[in-house]
């Protein structure tokens, strides 16, 4: 009797050491992973791209189309000094000079940027805190942001009364009661929104800011990149400081490009002699030259000189644009041809021994944007209508790209979609001579948009799913694999939507739909960032994240922008 209560209670303690010894290791691997990420985040592994923040609204999208497209390139709004000096006045609006004050000073300017004044400028005052290699050295102050609190009817109402003189299309920030950019409202949305409306429901929620610190050159590449022409500029307490413009930058990138030339050593050829031929005869006036004289508009050099100096100034060659569609097949290539040749170990789907089904998934995530992508430019874009001929070499990249992804051979994947690749390359070839068609009217734009909106709606499925179609929960292993392929679609995606800006531009312009294109391209962005050191398949309402659900997001987001753009080109 005794042995067996000696033996119950060593087994007591045995299960008792299990708890203990179980918790113990769960709170030190919790430990352990805040310890890593907190480590990283110090070396910054974790950081987003150099001082680019994005600001988003903090409730559902915007269900309002925006009425108005993108600004053009070239169309800004400078205040005059009335509005800089008036403007501070508005209770429920926060002037660009006001804002920029930040936490540096309390003073409102009196003056703007192109004013006359036997005083310095205050904003020029502000601009000395800051490099003059930075965007807080060549920002400009003057900008209206209005508080999100404020409705559209009292939004005009300020705007009639502060801001009358606006003769072209602008951009107004939205801003939150500490100055924090969180988006953005065109006056015509103002106008047709319901008048008491608040402006964070109206306001286009995604904008991107960049801090003062950031150099000029990182600046121009981003609004390169995203086709920006006005970028919001913060302080380090996030506030709206300025604004940053396109024609800013580019007058910068021309002032470096010509310091750097007036610095460069000059080529000097060595002197001739200067040999003086003896005069000829004066002839008569009423004969004839030996040459006819030349056009006015010709530029003749004169005898014995040498053409005038540049003074160091580099001659500004004109540049021919790109012909269209090359920048989309360029594009369409990158993001497959990277996974075959830049990818380490390359493509890894029909691996015999499946060590990374990560990568695997987003190659095939990748693979199945570029192969509609190929049928869509096959099909429409590169033809006139549905009785012109295919083009050879499209139709042979977009059988290549049908090739099974896991086949080991007989034929490899690999080399068929190389092959494909290489036909996309010879089209552009033959693009860039004159030899090939690419259409880029609404009719050809809208079925590749109506092929990634169905993509983006499969993937956008499987990310907030909670049970498989026989009914079983979805494991951390199909979770894992949902989330790789649907980061691969955005980012293939996201590429090609930024080519499609760029060769579709006047087409998409026309419609007032780049504002909504550009929403999309930074919505497949935000889904190719996200980047978890661990995918986690918790309850929405657990303690840990579900990162299938914080990815749908974004992917909805560029599902509806997209939808709204076919609505746009279809009208």
């Amino acid at each position: 009797m005794e042995n067996s209560s000696n033996s119950k209670n060593s087994n007591d303690q045995k299960t008792e050491f299990k708890r203990f010894a179980t918790k113990r290791i769960i709170v030190c691997t919790l430990l352990a992973v805040v310890g890593i990420w907190l480590f990283g985040a110090v070396l910054g592994f974790f950081e987003k791209p150099s001082q680019v923040r994005v600001a988003h609204k903090t409730d559902s999208p915007v269900e309002e189309v925006p009425s108005a497209g993108k600004a053009k390139s070239g169309i800004s709004h400078e205040p005059s000094e009335k509005q800089g000096s008036e403007a501070a006045e508005g209770s429920g609006a926060v002037e660009g000079s006001e804002a920029a004050e930040g936490h540096e000073a309390a003073e409102s300017p009196e003056t703007t940027e192109g004013s006359e004044t036997t005083e310095e400028p205050k904003a020029t005052d502000k601009k000395r805190h800051y490099d003059k290699d930075t965007v807080g050295g060549i920002m400009t102050p003057d900008f209206i942001a209005l508080d999100k609190a404020l409705t559209a009817q009292e939004a005009v109402e300020h705007l009639r009364e502060k801001h009358h003189d606006i003769k072209q299309p602008v951009h107004l920030f939205v801003v939150d009661e500490h100055g924090k950019p969180l988006g953005t409202v065109s006056m015509e949305q103002l106008m047709f929104a319901a008048s008491d409306a608040a402006l964070e429901d109206v306001m286009a929620g995604d904008v991107m800011s960049v801090k003062t610190g950031l150099s000029n050159e990182k600046v121009k590449n981003l609004m390169d990149r995203h086709h920006l022409q006005t970028v919001p500029v913060i302080d380090t307490t996030n506030k709206l400081v300025g604004i940053i413009k396109a024609d800013q930058v580019i007058h910068m990138a021309q002032k470096e490009t010509a310091k750097t030339a007036i610095h460069a050593p000059a080529h000097r050829e060595p002197a001739e002699p200067v040999t003086h031929a003896p005069e000829p005869a004066p002839k008569a006036a009423t004969e004839k030259p030996e040459h006819p004289l030349p056009s006015p508009h010709e530029k003749t050099a004169v005898p014995g000189h040498a053409p005038p100096p540049t003074h160091g100034l580099a001659e500004v060659a004109e540049t021919k644009p790109r012909p269209k569609g090359v920048a989309f097949v360029e594009a369409t290539i990158k993001p497959l041809s990277y996974e075959l040749n830049e990818r380490f170990y390359g493509w890894r789907v029909n691996d015999i021994i499946d060590f990374t089904d990560n990568v695997n998934n987003f190659q095939l995530g990748v693979l199945e944007v570029t192969r509609r992508t190929a049928v869509v430019l096959t099909q429409r874009i590169s033809r006139t209508g549905t009785t012109a001929s295919f083009d050879r070499n499209l139709e042979r990249a977009m059988n290549w790209f049908m090739i099974k992804s896991d086949r080991y051979w007989f034929p490899s994947p690999e080399s068929k979609y190389k092959a494909g690749l290489d036909e996309l390359r010879k089209y552009k070839e033959k693009l860039e001579k004159g030899e090939a068609k690419f259409h880029t009217r609404p009719d050809n734009l809208i079925p590749l948009l109506m092929a990634y909106e169905d993509l983006l709606g499969s993937c956008e499925e499987n990310l907030v799913k909670g049970k498989e179609d026989d009914g079983s929960s979805v494991s951390f292993f199909k979770a894992d694999d949902y989330f790789f392929y649907a980061q691969g679609v955005a980012s293939s995606m996201h590429e090609i939507l930024e080519a499609v800006l760029e060769d579709f531009l006047i087409t998409v312009e026309s419609r007032r739909g780049a504002e909504v294109l550009h929403h999309a391209i930074i919505s497949c962005h935000h889904a190719a960032e996200i980047d978890p050191l661990l995918i986690t398949n918790s309850s929405l309402s657990g303690i840990l994240a579900n990162h299938r659900a914080n990815l749908a997001a974004p992917m909805s987001h560029a599902r509806f922008y997209i939808n709204v753009l076919i609505k746009t080109l279809s009208t």
